[in-house]
């Protein structure tokens, strides 16, 4: 039996959408329109056959598919493109390719806990090719489409790798979120990456050290403020 995916879904967060719209080519008026909504989106499936309603202020958007089988797709609540698009199975997720005049175009969805995640394709796009404009100016030298796409397409696969080794990792833990440790122990592998990630880490940690000494700070201010008004 497939995963259930029916409910009403409320956003909550999300990470580098301005990329995504950018990789798509949306103007500038749009963007800013789009990245303060907050979409409701509302799922009815039966089986293999969906149907998602996405609800904003701005615009709403419906699309309707089966597993498996190809359709094609105007994707009126983005950047009104036609699309050739197939949903598909992988597991418990929904994996959608959207074929057209972007690349490497398309969307992941699964649940996890209570949550409903998403993951845009196109955003990965973006951000290598961002990548590799800046590599090519400091070493002066030119990346094809070509090979721009396979980078990204191979930057999404790994990425999807390490979400897989990620949600086994916590777990074996018998935890129901991913960890710090977890991060660091799928980046391993790799030398400059683990110490990359433990930089990060550091860093972190260092923000929340001086956040909780900001607020532990502002509490003792206030109660020597009530003190002395006693």
């Amino acid at each position: 039996m497939p995963v259930d995916y029916s409910g009403t879904w409320d956003m909550v967060s999300n990470v580098n959408f301005e990329g995504y719209m950018v990789a798509l080519g949306i103007d500038f008026a749009t963007r800013k329109i789009a990245s303060v909504l907050k979409p409701q989106k509302v799922i009815k499936q039966d089986g293999d056959c969906f149907i998602i309603k996405t609800f904003t202020t701005f615009k709403n958007y419906e699309c309707s598919f089966k597993t498996g089988e190809e359709f094609k797709e105007v994707t009126k609540g983005m950047d009104n493109r036609m699309c050739q698009t197939v949903v598909n199975w992988e597991n418990d997720k929904l994996v959608c390719v959207q074929r057209g005049d972007k690349k490497n175009r398309g969307w992941t969805h699964w649940i996890q806990g209570d949550e409903l995640h998403l993951r845009l394709k196109a955003a990965v796009h973006y951000t290598v090719g961002r990548l590799c404009q800046k590599i090519g100016e400091d070493h002066r030298r030119e990346f094809s489409r070509q090979v721009i796409a396979a980078i990204a397409e191979t930057t999404f696969r790994q990425c999807d790798i390490f979400a897989k080794d990620l949600e086994a990792f916590a777990r074996h833990a018998k935890r129901s979120t991913v960890s710090t440790e977890d991060v660091k122990l799928v980046a391993r592998r790799s030398t400059a990456l683990s110490i990359y990630i433990q930089k990060k880490s550091e860093e972190l940690n260092q923000e929340q050290r001086d956040l909780k000494k900001k607020n532990t700070g502002k509490k003792k201010s206030r109660d020597t403020e009530e003190e002395s008004r006693e």
